[in-house]
């Protein structure tokens, strides 16, 4: 009876542990190689049947082609050439116009990141200040440091995609960064449906709901989609718009949500489906808070702890039904290895399965599976060693 309780209880504790490993794993910026095909397989499952926001809710402006020289100062303040940046006339000239506008865009996002001074800074300052549904775009330099914009009391948001990470490619996403930094599409989210957010450890509550910090993005939008004249999600350049007259600019942003920023030059970014821009990741990020991608729910924890229960007692328990499937494939020592970690993995890429079909979470399988097979081979010795 006592073997049973202390077998139960290991079991138990074992499973408790290896979900907070789990969710560990899952706040890190990065994925082991082998996890990169299972997302990727099942997410362009999914994005098969997604469901595309109203066009008519949304208006890009891109300022690819819209730039002008300044220049490059190094570190001790002396000019060293010329470098492009947005044209800060072109975006005063836009701003003043919606700015005089009777409707007013329902909210603006700017991925630009203003770092550099420039002469129609002034001008452009002016008509930032006048907007209250305004986000500029911050980002870290090499050094970790945020970078601010350099117009002060201006709303900003951290706008930086793949935070620490040792990979090419843009998966996962996070909403805070450093316990206190709020990345843009969060702030955007804040913004619009009048929601508070905190966070705990791996976890970020959002307007009462409990939510990861870092997640994998559900695309609903694509790189291809902005390129589709069909598809009416197409960028207008900054320039062409703004040959306009003011109230057709006017009536064209009217309650919408609009983009601005690079979308087809220098803010280009590699991503689970194909390269995309930056402006779309963030609104990408954005509708995956709105529509809910990211809420952890109490069904979630109850199939993990299902499943981590099922495998632990495959960790502690002698002859359990895999080890006896393995068992029958050859007496190789080496077969034996493979097949007991393939086991573990199998399980957890089926419960990963379950778990974003079922919920929108993916699980960093590799390195749990990792850790389950490396406890069944301590307890293994553990074992040998009692009966010896």
């Amino acid at each position: 009876m006592v073997k049973k309780v202390v077998l139960y209880s290991a079991i138990v504790v074992h499973s408790l542990l290896m979900i907070v490993f789990t969710l560990y794993l899952m706040k890190l910026p990065w994925l082991a190689s082998d996890e990169k095909f299972l997302i990727w397989s099942t997410s362009a499952l999914k994005f098969s049947t997604r469901e595309v926001p109203p066009s008519e809710q949304f208006a890009f402006i891109n300022t690819s082609y819209d730039l002008q020289l300044i220049d490059r100062i190094d570190e001790y303040g002396f000019p060293i050439g010329n470098q492009a940046i947005t044209d800060r006339q072109k975006l005063a000239q836009l701003f003043g116009v919606i700015n005089s506008g009777a409707v007013k865009p329902k909210y603006i996002f700017c991925d630009i990141h203003f770092v550099d001074a420039t002469e129609s800074d002034s001008m452009l300052y002016d008509e930032l200040l006048r907007f209250d549904n305004i986000i500029l775009s911050a980002h870290l330099n090499d050094g970790g440091v945020l970078e601010a914009p350099i117009f002060k009391g201006i709303n900003y948001g951290l706008s930086d995609y793949v935070i620490g990470s040792v990979f090419d490619g843009v998966y996962k996403y996070q909403l805070i960064y450093q316990d206190s930094l709020k990345l843009t599409p969060l702030k955007v989210y804040e913004a619009l449906e009048q929601a508070s957010t905190r966070r705990w450890g791996p976890l970020v509550n959002v307007g009462g709901k409990w939510t990861l910090n870092n997640f994998i993005m559900n695309y609903r939008l694509l790189q291809k989609d902005i390129a589709d004249l069909e598809a009416g999600f197409n960028p207008v350049s900054l320039g062409e718009l703004l040959f306009l007259e003011d109230a057709d600019i006017q009536e064209f942003l009217a309650d919408k949500i609009v983009v601005i920023g690079d979308f087809f030059e220098n803010d280009m970014h590699e991503t689970m489906f194909e390269v995309t821009s930056g402006p779309l990741i963030l609104l990408n990020a954005f509708l995956s808070i709105k529509t809910g991608d990211t809420i952890i729910s109490v069904g979630f924890f109850l199939i993990m702890l299902v499943a981590y229960l099922y495998l632990s007692y495959m960790v502690f328990v002698e002859g359990d039904y895999m080890e006896k499937q393995v068992s029958k494939l050859g007496s190789a020592a080496v077969t034996k290895y493979l097949i007991g970690f393939a086991s573990y993995l199998i399980l957890l890429t089926i419960l990963s399965i379950i778990t974003f079909f079922l919920f929108n979470i993916h699980i960093n399988i590799f390195f749990v599976a990792v850790i389950f097979y490396l406890s069944d081979k301590v307890v293994g010795i553990g074992r040998r060693l009692i009966k010896n």
